[in-house]
């Protein structure tokens, strides 16, 4: 052994030996006529065993601020949520014992972001969301808790039509982050000190005023990246102290965008498309209504320059009936819709989504129907005929009647749901062999001028997700 040691191009040789030896073996029982470098097995469905949310802290004084989640019944038996506030060793504000049961917190005198963690049965499909009213006026805004990550994108407006716009960043972590802010505006790329390589702390937070750098615009697509870490990012737009509400993050850079649940009505509704990349894009546009698809000239093809943004208005299009708008486009682009009522009070954004589809994202949960609201749920279906059950759940577990929906494509339908009187969740769950289905929900307080609306995407709550192939390579054995 001693001689070994000394030895030490013997002892790399028997090291040698022994690798061949091993991937020898390997390559021997392998199979014969395999790839290596192809897995031809399908992926494995493994349930979701672990889930995390983040609420941005009420903004506005003088209103009624709530946190639901919903978590639907399954096969699995245990797990455990708790819901605290966003500081290191924070004391817990709620927990919930039990799936298939809507858990509401009141979050109005919250003043950090809400942080809710869940684990086993109760993280499998789990949403929660934030709805604000106001005591006597109609103000309405809602909010989905936001899963913490690397890369965030939101569309607004610009120019005299906001009074302001704030970015509110949440970190989790018990590891810092670094986060900047790129803005895509009419005129191209914009960004400030206060944008870049913005530091935050273990548990800590960060609001950025980005009112400044939307000023002199029409329309920004507002991209919020870490360099290291990961976060939660919300964004409020401020039209009026009464017109003001968060804006939905919208899907990533795509060549083609869905936007489900345009508020119906009257006033404006504006579609927003930036294009992040280096060449400019054309992008076509469709507008689909519970009539079918709408013919306009304002629908012709929108020319987007180069890292910059572009609006074109589809109020005509849409006349006063709800609606989904399709956005095809020959490079990426990041695409939402901004809606505001005439007298300046009621303004809500739409955003793009991905749809209701199988084998796993066929369910989407939308909590927390707040009292006194009306609830517009739109289905949309664009690539084939598309079904589904709409299930209302009370604030006590108690079913509602479930509702069948069938949607023809190239239509928007608006069910009927018979709702419970008190806060509520409505369930939305697509049929084996349904089209894609695109949902989003329309939530209104009040009516005519008195009106508040918000809107919320209706993405996938899956409870199963699909596992990676482990590659056999080398990179597999030595990372």
């Amino acid at each position: 052994m001693r001689l070994i040691v000394e030895n030490r191009f013997a002892l790399l040789g028997l090291v040698l030996v022994a690798l061949t030896a091993l991937f020898g073996v390997a390559h021997v029982t392998r199979g014969v006529g395999t790839d290596p470098g192809a897995d031809t097995t399908p992926p494995e469905a493994a349930p979701v065993e672990s889930a995390l949310r983040v609420c941005p802290p009420p903004q506005g004084g003088d209103r009624d601020s709530t946190l639901a989640g919903f978590t639907p019944a399954g096969s699995a038996s245990e797990g455990a949520l708790t819901v605290t506030e966003n500081t290191a060793g924070a004391t817990e504000l709620g927990t919930a014992e039990q799936t298939g049961r809507q858990w509401t917190l009141d979050t109005g005198d919250a003043e950090r972001h809400t942080v809710v963690r869940a684990e086993g049965a109760l993280a499998s499909g789990l949403e929660a969301a934030q709805t604000t009213v106001g005591d006597d006026g109609p103000h309405t805004t809602a909010v989905r808790c936001a899963e913490p990550g690397i890369s965030t994108w939101f569309t607004v407006p610009g120019g005299d039509e906001l009074e302001g716009l704030r970015l509110l960043i949440a970190n989790v972590d018990a590891t810092p982050a670094t986060v900047n802010v790129d803005l895509y505006a009419t005129d191209g790329p914009a960004s400030s000190a206060d944008t870049r390589g913005v530091a935050v702390d273990p548990h800590g937070e960060a609001e950025i005023d980005l009112g400044a750098l939307v000023d002199g615009t029409g329309s920004v697509a507002v991209h919020v990246r870490t360099n290291a870490g990961r976060v939660a990012s919300s964004l409020f737009a401020e039209r009026t102290d009464e017109g003001a509400d968060w804006v939905p993050p919208t899907a990533a850079p795509a060549e083609r965008h869905v936007i489900p649940a345009v508020p119906d009505g009257g006033g404006t509704r504006r579609l927003i498309v930036a294009a992040p990349g280096d060449d400019p894009v054309t992008a076509s546009l469709r507008v689909i209504t519970p009539e079918g698809e709408a013919e306009h000239e304002d629908l012709s093809d929108l020319s987007v320059p180069p890292a910059a943004a572009s609006s074109r208005g589809i109020t005509a299009a849409l006349g006063e009936e709800p609606g989904t708008v399709v956005v095809e486009a020959d490079r990426p682009v990041v695409a939402g819709v901004v809606m505001e009522r005439a007298d300046g009070d009621d303004t809500a954004y739409a955003s793009a989504v991905p749809p209701l589809a199988g084998p796993l994202d066929t369910r989407a949960v939308l909590p927390g129907v707040p009292d006194g609201a009306g609830a517009q749920l739109a289905l949309t279906a664009l690539d084939g005929p598309a079904s589904a059950v709409v299930t209302p759940v009370g604030a006590e577990g108690a079913a509602g009647e479930p509702v069948v929906v069938e949607v023809e494509p190239g239509r928007v339908v608006v069910p009927e749901v018979d709702a419970p009187d008190s806060g509520y969740t409505l369930v939305v769950e697509t049929d084996p062999g349904s089209s894609p289905l695109y949902a989003g929900q329309v939530l209104t307080r009040g009516s005519g001028g008195d009106r508040g609306t918000a809107a919320r995407p209706a993405p996938p709550a899956p409870a199963e997700v699909l596992l990676p192939h482990a590659d056999d390579s080398l990179t597999a054995v030595v990372p």
